[in-house]
């Protein structure tokens, strides 16, 4: 979606949006923020792809600093009143790709969650490359994905039409196509960009976000992939681009801004 497009999202966000931070059905980010060691007097969060700060609001007092970028001047001015009480925090309007010269390597955490869902290869690989830019060595990424096994499970026991599917895990909804992952792609991935995963698992959001009440042939919520990867001491020596096999296959009712990486 382009700057005009989440710009008329602004004040439908919550309605819209599969905002994880808010909406997950279970308490997983606390858990891996929680491996985490941080420190509240050094310790500094980037957030890329904040959206109305729900992350920045509910760990901020783990952070001395915090940034968060977000590209739609209307969602970021929500944010900034969403996180008023939130101290030395900084607010950055632009594409995140263009945001790592203004932070610098910087963060012990850096977040992005459901960003990286562009249908373009080389915008994903972009914030892939600034999530890894922006993170100090030995620092962490906590990152989330729309799990394509997910979307296979949600068409299975809804009994819907299905979505067009793609080459490349792509998945379209009416007008919107997004990336989503398998997770099978995700370490081979993480390694290219110079991260060791910590944990990746699911991620439940409610059914709603789908559009339905839970069917009664589902075993459980939809979910995302979260990963929780640690940044090497040294950065990764560069190799030609890998292949991590071709995928099974952003929704519309979920948008997001995501071989593929």
């Amino acid at each position: 979606m382009n700057r005009a497009q989440w710009n008329k999202l602004a004040d439908k966000f919550e309605t819209e949006v599969c905002d994880i931070a808010r909406e997950g059905t279970d308490d997983q980010l606390q858990r891996l923020v929680g491996c985490v060691e941080l420190s509240p007097k050094h310790s500094v969060l980037v957030d890329l792809g904040c959206g109305l700060g729900s992350f920045i609001r509910k760990f901020h007092n783990r952070f001395d600093k915090i940034t968060g970028v977000e590209f739609a001047p209307r969602i970021i001015a929500r944010a900034k009143k969403n996180c008023a009480k939130v101290p030395r925090t900084r607010w950055l309007t632009m594409p995140i790709p263009q945001s790592v010269k203004t932070i610098g390597t910087v963060a012990d955490l850096t977040v992005c969650m459901n960003v990286i869902t562009s249908p373009k290869l080389a915008e994903r690989r972009a914030i892939w490359k600034a999530i890894a830019d922006v993170t100090k060595p030995n620092g962490y990424a906590l990152i989330v994905v729309p799990s394509l096994e997910s979307e296979h499970m949600v068409q299975q026991v809804s009994g819907e039409a299905l979505p067009a599917q793609l080459a490349g895990g792509l998945v379209q909804r009416d007008d919107a196509v997004q990336k989503h992952f398998e997770r099978r792609e995700l370490e081979p991935i993480l390694a290219r960009y110079g991260f060791a995963p910590v944990r990746i698992g699911r991620i439940y959001y409610p059914w709603a976000k789908e559009g339905m009440r839970k069917p009664r042939a589902a075993a459980s919520n939809p979910w995302d992939w979260v990963c929780l990867a640690r940044r090497a001491a040294r950065k990764p020596i560069r190799i030609q681009p890998m292949s991590v096999g071709t995928p099974s296959t952003a929704r519309s009712r979920r948008p997001r801004s995501g071989p593929a990486e």
